[in-house]
């Protein structure tokens, strides 16, 4: 009866929350965020059916990340597929584990507090309610809940401090941090962070180089047991088991030697490193983000962080909680530098928002006493939601079906089908599961008419970085080798059978065998095309 009270509670508030989450994601429409159309169906359907050796990067440079995240909403959508309210509905309560989680996390920190629970609270609701954490309720982007991971393994590590003697409470937070990572890189710097939280504090750890050796091992033993088996697959397929990424050291052939990273939202002069967050708190803006948005919570978390680490310095705060504070202080800037450095982009950036909740209550429970400290952290609360602007990244109405096809294309199952454009690769287990996918067509402008030469270079995704993948030959000795028939998926444009990118890849076709289609999730093109295409030493045969 004990043990029924004690986790009764708990598990209301987590019923509760993620219930909360779902009707948000389920009032949002039906999800069809660009990655998604791209590699989140994708990539769990060629796990699944042993298609990552088969197919050839049929979504891309996608094609390579770890789909076991993507399983979740692989079963929910193929489970759902003729009720896609529920789709949503599950999609959304991963944001209501990461408020449980974040209230438990923010509870510890304020535990000798007089009012940890109303702490707690206000920090959730700050925190979580941050425009790129907003942004992601019900997405397919995985970030909410590999927050929802990184703030555990930070909790179990802020249990340790009230006990070291529970020192699996240590291994178990690196090896869940590892394992967060595995699953997707992004969460990799918040591993960094969490060390550096741990090692802030090895003055009270008995024998403490053993014990930060054997973090770092459970650390990497979480990480190889998500990722080990993708990292071996892509260094037997292509030469690098991080594949695309830090090529310069693995020298794929596949790949230029090049560090690659994405660019596009960095800071661009010294003060935007130093005040970045400030430059989209008081105004929208589109720096971290593909789409607008204005928060100021980042802003405002920096600030309190300063503050955090004044309070600390002049001894302000105590005890344990002071060993608390510094940990969760040092997580927070070390994690906020590290995604600055590597990143940028504000949906990599959940477990910092979550956190600024915890530090923004931190200060007004520090520098304010009794009950003006939680009347000061809701008046927080109002001020951060003036001029405050979450970002979209497409929802449509929902259907009767999680897909709609307009004039569905037949695909037989010993076809080789071509994605040209980006994003298609969501039709491989919707047009036929049995047959063999690829994309990442790298087009040459050149190789259109002028008149079409911008529209080919936008719609292709031509950048410099989509240019030093080297998967012709590849392709071109997959052709070589298909006895089937095969077929091209692309946007529907006058340019749509190009002679010359065709040749590049042995093959010859014309507008005539071309049908169009269409998709409720079309929506970055009016239409698709399908084209039956035929390898050039092969006579082709006439149209009935």
């Amino acid at each position: 009866m004990e043990k029924f009270k004690k986790y009764a509670g708990p598990a209301a508030l987590l019923a509760v929350l993620m219930g909360l989450g779902g009707v948000y994601s389920l009032g949002l429409g039906q999800d069809v965020n660009w990655d998604l159309l791209n590699y989140h169906l994708y990539n769990p359907f060629a796990f699944i059916n042993g298609r990552i050796e088969s197919d050839v990067m049929a979504a891309g440079i996608h094609s390579t990340i770890n789909p076991l995240l993507d399983l979740y909403f692989y079963f929910c959508f193929f489970t759902f597929f003729n009720s896609p309210h529920w789709i949503a509905f599950f999609m959304g309560l991963p944001y209501g584990v990461l408020l449980w989680v974040g209230y438990y996390v923010s509870k510890e920190i304020f535990a000798q507090s007089r009012y940890p629970r109303a702490y707690a609270a206000a920090a959730v609701v700050i925190g979580g309610t941050a425009a790129g954490t907003m942004s992601q309720i019900g997405m397919t982007t995985n970030e909410i809940p590999c927050a929802a991971l990184s703030l555990g393994a930070l909790w179990l590590i802020l249990r340790f401090l009230k006990d070291t003697a529970r020192v699996r409470l240590l291994y178990t937070g690196a090896f869940v941090m590892g394992a967060t990572a595995g699953l997707k890189l992004t969460a990799a710097p918040f591993c960094l962070a969490l060390a550096a939280a741990v090692f802030c504090q090895w003055r009270i750890l008995q024998r403490p180089w053993k014990k930060l050796g054997l973090f770092m091992l459970a650390g990497a033993a979480g990480f190889l047991l998500t990722n080990g088996y993708f990292m071996w697959k892509w260094y037997q397929l292509y030469g690098n088991p991080l594949f695309p990424y830090y090529n310069h050291i693995f020298q794929s052939p596949y790949f230029d030697a090049f560090y690659l990273t994405e660019t596009r939202f960095f800071p661009k002069t010294v003060f935007q490193w130093v005040f970045y967050p400030f430059y989209w708190a008081f105004q929208p803006a589109a720096k971290v983000t593909e789409a607008l948005m204005q928060d100021m919570r980042l802003a405002a978390g920096l600030l309190a962080a300063a503050a955090w680490g004044g309070a600390l310095w002049k001894k302000k705060i105590t005890g344990q909680p002071r060993m608390m504070f510094l940990s969760v202080l040092v997580f927070f800037v070390t994690g906020y530098v590290l995604w600055l450095k590597q990143f940028s982009i504000l949906r990599y950036a959940v477990v910092l928002e979550m956190l600024c909740g915890v530090l923004l209550v931190g200060v007004c429970a520090v520098f304010l006493k009794g009950r003006w400290s939680i009347w000061a952290a809701c008046l927080l609360w109002g001020m951060l939601a003036v001029g405050y602007q979450v970002p979209d990244w497409k929802h449509i109405p929902f259907e009767k079906q999680a897909v709609v096809f307009t004039d569905k294309p037949k695909v037989e199952d010993d076809a080789l089908v071509f994605f040209m454009h980006l994003p298609s690769a969501y039709l491989a287990p919707l047009l036929n599961p049995q047959a063999t996918y690829m994309g990442g067509f790298v087009y040459q402008p050149e190789e259109y008419p002028e008149e079409y030469r911008s529209w080919a270079a936008q719609r292709n995704n031509i950048q410099p970085q989509y240019l030093r993948f080297h998967f012709e030959e590849l392709q071109r000795q997959k052709i070589a080798r298909h006895e089937g028939p095969v077929y091209l998926v692309s946007i529907n444009w006058p340019m749509l059978v190009n002679p010359a990118t065709l040749a590049r890849f042995g093959l010859k076709g014309d507008l005539k065998d071309c049908r169009t289609f269409s998709t409720n999730l079309t929506v970055y093109s009016p239409e698709l095309a399908i084209c039956r295409v035929y390898k050039a030493e092969n006579p082709v045969p006439e149209s009935k």
